[in-house]
């Protein structure tokens, strides 16, 4: 049985071989042809992968509402057509040095030497042996190309550059981000993809873009497959050393909709033994375009108990951009509550101003307030607003406020407005 098995394992790693020996084969036969072409440009194209289409000179189509080029109300009268692929490569002394991609209607520009049509999958092994090892934007741009080809499951080929230290910091990430774009299109991940994108993200000695750009990948697999991992990376690093990591796993979680995110999200909000840039993370992540009534109750719940500075804007800033009425009427009664601090009003009736409170319930604020910075603060919503009601109030109380320096600094902001009233007003006052 032991035998057996060996000689399957060694029939694999053998065919394993063969297939690599191969790859490589043809990406060194298309780039012999590259190679001694004449000088100049060269170019070569090849079958598009269902879904991808383009005119042919300014914008490619990946997929529903998903463009790349020039895409204007000047153009969308070009039909989207099904391929080919053409990528057209500029070299100098032979060495490519730019690499520009169209979809479409195919056609040759002059000085252009043409290949002609080659299969997909020669293609895409010659285009990721660039990306493999040409320098600069030509590595990077080669990726997306290869992407376009009608050539099977290339995550293999994505994930090798993508761990590879040695190559540039965007070409990783492009490859990254390449395999989370085209993870539905290719089949369903499998689990050795998203170890190896968790492997890239626990490395503390790789890049740091690189690392979030996993972490970003794990949030967006086909039916949520990096989100269980995703959670076990922010639990285990919610405190100690390794913060960083787990602020990272929350913001991707955050722009997931998937329930178990949300979930732990909610659940963390609510902890008190988590440091307050980590906790700040989560209910910035928990505000997001998926937040719901209940998380904004929650949030609303949670303040009062909040030591950390960050984690209370945190809230102020989420509940503004949920807005609604129930969230506007609570920010403003953060902004009344003289027993807390000056700075946690001013920061709430900011808030409570984005999120689209009434004019008037800005003006009824003033008279009920005594601390001369929260009026302040008010004068300068009121002469940004420009609307009648905060012009009217203004000038009622460069007129009758008690505060001769509320008075003077409520006229300069006046003398900003080109309200007909407050020219007027201005007019009356120079002349007395």
């Amino acid at each position: 049985m032991k035998t057996h098995r060996a000689l399957q394992t060694a029939s694999c790693a053998l065919a394993l071989t063969a297939v690599a020996f191969t790859s490589s084969a043809r990406a060194q036969s298309l780039a012999r042809r590259v190679a001694s072409a004449p000088e100049g440009r060269v170019q070569f194209s090849f079958a598009a992968r269902p879904g991808v289409c383009g005119n042919g000179r300014s914008y490619i189509q990946t997929g529903p509402n998903n463009f790349s080029g020039n895409w204007d109300d000047s153009r969308r009268m070009d039909p989207c057509v099904a391929g080919p692929v053409r990528v057209v490569l500029d070299r100098a002394d032979r060495d490519v040095i730019s690499l520009q991609t169209y979809v479409g209607p195919p056609s040759v520009d002059p000085g252009t030497t043409d290949l002609g049509t080659v299969r997909p999958e020669d293609a895409a092994d010659y285009l990721f042996s660039l990306a493999r090892e040409a320098e600069g934007r030509v590595g990077r741009e080669a990726i997306m190309p290869a992407m376009l080809a009608d050539a099977g499951n290339m995550s293999g080929d994505l994930l090798a550059i993508g761990r590879d230290a040695s190559r540039p910091r965007e070409t990783r990430r492009s490859a990254l981000s390449w395999l989370g774009q085209t993870a539905g299109l290719q089949g369903a991940i499998s689990p050795r993809v998203s170890d190896a994108l968790l492997q890239i993200a626990r490395d503390e000695n790789d890049n740091m873009d690189v690392r979030r750009t996993a972490l970003s990948v794990l949030s967006r697999l086909d039916h949520g497959a990096g989100i269980p991992p995703l959670i076990e990376l922010a639990r285990a690093n919610l405190s100690g050393d390794r913060t960083w990591l787990s602020k990272e796993s929350l913001s991707a979680l955050a722009r997931s909709g998937d329930p178990r995110a949300r979930d732990f999200l909610r659940s963390v909000v609510q902890r008190t033994d988590v440091p307050d840039d980590v906790l700040y993370t989560a209910i910035r992540g928990l505000g997001t375009e998926y937040a719901t009534g209940r998380d904004a109750e929650l949030l609303r719940q949670i303040y009062p108990r909040l030591n950390g500075e960050h984690a209370r804007d945190a809230v102020l800033s989420a509940l503004a951009e949920v807005g609604g009425t129930e969230n506007t009427r609570w920010l403003l009664s953060i902004a009344r509550d003289e027993k807390a601090p000056i700075a946690s009003r001013r920061r709430a009736l900011s808030y409570a101003s984005r999120a689209g409170v009434p004019t008037a319930d800005l003006v009824r604020l003033y008279d009920t307030t005594t601390d001369p910075q929260m009026k302040d603060a008010l004068i300068g919503f009121y002469a940004q607003s420009g609307d009648k009601a905060a012009i009217d109030k203004l000038l009622s109380i460069a007129k009758n406020d008690e505060n001769p320096g509320i008075r003077r600094r409520t006229i300069a902001q006046l003398s900003r407005s080109d309200d007909p009233r407050v020219k007027e007003f201005l007019k009356d006052l120079i002349e007395r």
